[in-house]
């Protein structure tokens, strides 16, 4: 009996909690706290519901983490899939989309999206980007000869715009400013190796929702573009280095024209509408 009670004993005394266990208790829950202080700022009245998320076959913190994540995301402008408190508590974890070294050295892209990357300069030396890859897999859509009379190296985003702004294929410039990160959104100009650590105000959550709001009428707009493209590849592919290099005549006259007051036309001089114009579709055909 004395024996059974002694086993007892041993088995009921408490064990010393390891430092680093200890450690790690205190730090999630500072990191919970931190956590839920972000939900009750910007979701107070959901916060009881977040917070009392659960998830089959995951952890309470994982569903708390993921229920946050889709309503903020329904809500604001897409964060990174996330697991764990920190992942949140400490700044704004923004999806990034900038194009990093790697990245312009991928090829395997749409064939619309492929042909304006062969449009546009890339920002490095010619010894570390990927023309000459590039031009050699755009040949499977666009005759050899229409590629050779891209510049060498490509236009520059300034050069695009120059030609390009108010026309139907404004996107090019945009997609140039992508590539080289001048967007002026983070969304599109940072990429993962970057910091940009952005602390969870709502003054900055609202920046950052007017941000992804451009981010992403730029990415819909250069959709847009690389889809016409992609239906006619050598045609319009054509098309489009005309209006880069300055050829398309009519696109001239029409950016030329807001520059006066008035024009000569078949009834006489008359002024030059200064509305905003209305949105230039693609052309099926644009003649020289």
């Amino acid at each position: 009996m004395i024996a059974s009670l002694r086993s007892l004993r041993r088995k009921l005394r408490r064990t010393p909690v390891k430092p680093t266990s200890v450690v790690a208790l205190l730090g999630r829950h500072e990191s919970y706290l931190a956590f839920r202080r972000v939900v009750r700022e910007l979701f107070p009245e959901a916060e009881a519901e977040i917070l009392s998320a659960t998830e089959s076959g995951g952890s309470r913190e994982n569903a708390r983490v993921w229920a946050f994540s889709q309503r903020f995301e329904a809500e604001y402008f897409p964060v990174y899939e996330l697991e764990e408190y920190d992942q949140i508590a400490y700044g704004i974890p923004f999806a990034r989309n900038a194009w990093d070294f790697d990245r312009l050295h991928e090829l395997d892209l749409p064939k619309g999206e492929l042909l304006l990357f062969a449009l546009c300069s890339q920002p490095y030396d010619t010894d570390y980007d990927s023309r000459v890859p590039l031009l050699d897999a755009c040949e499977a859509h666009v005759p050899r000869g229409v590629l050779t009379e891209i510049p060498e190296g490509g236009f520059a985003p300034a050069q695009l715009h120059e030609r390009l702004d108010d026309t139907p294929y404004a996107a090019a410039a945009l997609y140039a400013d992508w590539l080289w990160a001048e967007t002026d959104t983070v969304f599109l100009d940072v990429d993962d190796d970057m910091t940009a650590d952005i602390e969870w105000t709502r003054d900055n959550v609202l920046e950052l929702m007017a941000q992804w709001q451009r981010a992403e009428g730029i990415l819909n707009r250069i959709g847009e573009l690389a889809d016409w493209l992609t239906q006619d590849a050598p045609e319009r592919f054509t098309q489009l280095l005309d209006a880069a290099l300055g050829r398309d005549t009519r696109l001239n006259y029409e950016r030329t024209r807001r520059l006066y007051a008035c024009e000569i036309t078949e009834h006489g001089v008359v002024p030059v509408p200064r509305d905003e114009p209305e949105p230039v579709a693609l052309p099926l055909v644009v003649s020289g």
